[in-house]
């Protein structure tokens, strides 16, 4: 069980699993504070997201804001669009794929 994010340019590609297990090695979350402008979230290799993961991208899109970046999430995995729609938080995720 692991996870990774790699920054590519403006892309961050998230890779494993998004969970309360696997969260701590990116609490707090550093690679934003070295990104500008436009930045991708690329989940096309998650496997395995919670709700804690849920939790933890929508606080990252809350920082994003405050950093005037503009997020988009691409290749989002059924797991994660069925964990937002139970939650009600879908409308809060820039999902553009």
């Amino acid at each position: 069980m692991s996870l990774d994010i790699v920054k590519d340019d403006g892309v961050l590609r998230i890779s494993g699993e998004l969970n309360r297990d696997t969260l701590m090695l990116y609490s707090p979350f550093k690679l934003l504070n070295t990104l500008s402008g436009k930045v991708i979230f690329d989940f096309s290799a998650l496997s395995n997201v919670d709700s804690a993961g849920l939790a933890w991208l929508i606080q990252q899109l809350g920082q994003a804001r405050k950093q005037k970046l503009q997020v988009e999430f691409n290749k989002v995995p059924s797991q994660l669009l069925a964990l937002a729609k139970v939650s009600g938080v879908t409308t809060l995720l820039p999902i553009t794929d």
